[in-house]
């Protein structure tokens, strides 16, 4: 239509720790593929429409697991509201699925990474580092309670972005600009701030993390920032201006997605960290 342009993402991906760890069968495979190529979709504020999959078989590859991994493409394309229009098959040395999507955003709706401004609050869905928990928890074998466990296995298994609140967040106009968190919380800002030619401070005291978690991030003594900064979680960065932050948070509630404030945007070009210690790097002619 007139007032839509094209969106397009193409993502690689491979056999996830899900997999790996017999958590879960190819189907998880094939939907961390599709989830992922579609959530740069959502972030630029658009919606899917479709998705065409590359797989990359090594030789010995059994077609039982093809047929899960397609499996898990099919189910994820229509949990997401888009078709599987087409693909393509090679052998490789090493297991690989390429996905691209393909959406479309209204103009007015598309969020880009380049609008963020001075002011705006730096807000991320959901919770970070559980992934990262549930990796290093399997790793070292440590025991677990059923609620733990489940928290963690759940967020190896289904790494899928907050579709829902997505949309709902590019239709309001909300933001002003988003990224998604897949490569870690310092990326995502980064992402943000040097096209916007703005810069940020974060606030390590205010990084979500599941509360049911507290014990496991005590015991293997990992800080906010840490989680914060680790990848896998695939969530949302917005930049949200002060007079929209209690329409996003209502929309949210109504949702049953959990976001929250972490930092500020400046107008100076850096990005610091306000440390559980103090500042860094600790500029005092902008932080009193």
């Amino acid at each position: 239509a007139d007032d839509e342009v094209l969106v397009v993402n193409t993502d690689r991906s491979g056999v996830n720790i899900a997999y790996k760890l017999g958590l879960a069968d190819g189907r998880c495979v094939g939907d961390l593929g599709v989830s992922h190529a579609i959530s740069d979709i959502v972030a630029a504020g658009g919606t899917p429409k479709a998705v065409t999959v590359a797989l990359l078989l090594p030789p010995d590859t059994e077609i039982d697991f093809v047929q899960e991994v397609m499996q898990g493409v099919e189910d994820s394309a229509i949990k997401y509201g888009a078709i599987l229009a087409g693909g393509d098959t090679k052998q490789n040395p090493k297991f690989a699925m390429v996905v691209t999507a393909i959406g479309t955003a209204k103009k007015t709706n598309r969020l880009c990474r380049s609008k963020a401004k001075p002011g705006d609050h730096l807000v991320v869905t959901g919770d970070l580092g559980t992934m990262l928990l549930g990796t290093v928890v399997h790793k070292m074998g440590i025991k677990t309670d059923k609620t733990t466990a489940s928290i963690l296995n759940d967020a190896l298994i289904n790494q899928n972005p907050p579709f829902n609140l997505g949309r709902k967040i590019a239709d309001a106009k909300i933001a002003t600009a988003c990224t998604d968190i897949s490569d870690g919380l310092a990326g995502a800002v980064y992402n943000l701030c040097l096209p916007s030619g703005v810069g940020a401070v974060l606030d390590e005291s205010l990084i979500p993390v599941n509360s049911h978690l507290l014990k496991i991030i005590e015991h293997i003594g990992a800080r906010p920032i840490q989680l914060g900064l680790a990848s896998g979680d695939w969530q949302y960065l917005y930049t949200v201006p002060e007079d929209k932050l209690e329409d996003l948070y209502e929309m949210a509630r109504v949702i049953g997605t959990r976001v929250h404030c972490v930092g500020r945007v400046i107008k100076e070009p850096l990005v610091a960290i306000k440390t559980i210690e103090g500042l860094f790097p600790e500029p005092p002619s902008l932080f009193p």
